[in-house]
């Protein structure tokens, strides 16, 4: 609601030094603010009865690049304030327009995937990649959908030799676990909208005992920013309610991969007993 309202109060400050064909423009977004968020630039122009050319020249009167890049942040905080059923409504339209589920899909994840690379920080990234290193023990937490990702995150780190495990609250919480780390350990979370208040509870109960953390999150707004010493943001939108992981799983293996680099001797090692172990005809098959 914050962008919505942000908007909506940056083109009512506009209004009146605007020429009679851009107030055309905002009266329309004032009206149909919600449907802008929807609307390709074409049908925006025709509905508001201006040309295409008007629509990209008010957007960027309100600070934007073009109509694109104001549709986008209309549109994301659209879809975090609708229901899942509104959400699903909205997935119909979407496959109206591109009848082929893979094509629809795969421009989905590309997108995230592309979004992601322009807004991650490589310095932080980086930081993130020393942390790892540098950590005695990893240990990642995540819930519901993200717990899959904390696994995953685990297996991948363990197979390079890292002391890595994943949280779970099978016999202890979260925040009694933390309680047995240091701050030569590390805490890797991944938080994603819907937030869960255990997940963003114990990284600012680590950050409490100066246990340093590594945050994936979706937004700027993620509560879980305040407390994380490196923040990862990565774009998780879907076409339906439930959060994309193309480019979360995208972020992991290039996190390996760089570890791989800079971690030479850690990495060799682990190729060599990798090597020996698919060799072994009781558990695999050439």
């Amino acid at each position: 609601m914050k962008a919505r309202k942000a908007i909506e109060t940056s083109i009512l400050n506009l209004v009146p030094s605007l020429p009679p064909n851009q107030k055309k423009v905002a009266d329309f977004f004032l009206e149909q603010i919600d449907l802008v968020a929807l609307l390709p630039i074409k049908d925006v122009a025709k509905q508001a009865m201006v040309s295409e050319a008007s629509i990209v020249r008010f957007a960027q009167l309100l600070g934007y690049k073009g109509y694109k890049e104001l549709k986008e942040e209309l549109s994301t905080t659209l879809k975090n304030q609708i229901s899942p059923i509104e959400h699903y409504q909205l997935a119909i339209t979407e496959k109206q327009k591109t009848p082929d589920i893979f094509k629809l899909v795969a421009h989905n994840v590309i997108t995230n995937i592309d979004d992601t690379i322009k807004s991650i920080d490589f310095k932080t990234f980086s930081n993130a990649v020393d942390g790892i290193i540098a950590a005695r023990q990893i240990n990642c937490l995540g819930i519901e959908l993200s717990h899959h990702l904390s696994r995953l995150m685990t297996f991948l780190l363990r197979q390079y030799s890292y002391d890595a495990r994943y949280l779970s609250t099978d016999f202890l919480k979260y925040k009694e676990q933390i309680s047995y780390m240091t701050p030569n350990d590390l805490l890797i979370a991944f938080s994603f909208s819907p937030y869960s208040r255990e997940t963003v509870e114990g990284i600012a109960f680590a950050r409490e005992r100066g246990i340093p953390s590594i945050a994936f999150t979706d937004k700027k707004t993620s509560p879980i920013r305040e407390y994380a010493t490196y923040c990862l943001q990565i774009k998780t939108d879907n076409i339906m309610f439930s959060n994309s992981l193309g480019a979360v799983v995208t972020v992991i293996n290039a996190i390996i991969i760089e570890l791989n680099f800079r971690d030479k001797e850690r990495t060799l090692n682990a190729l060599k007993i990798i090597e020996e172990n698919i060799k072994d005809e009781r558990y695999f098959i050439s």
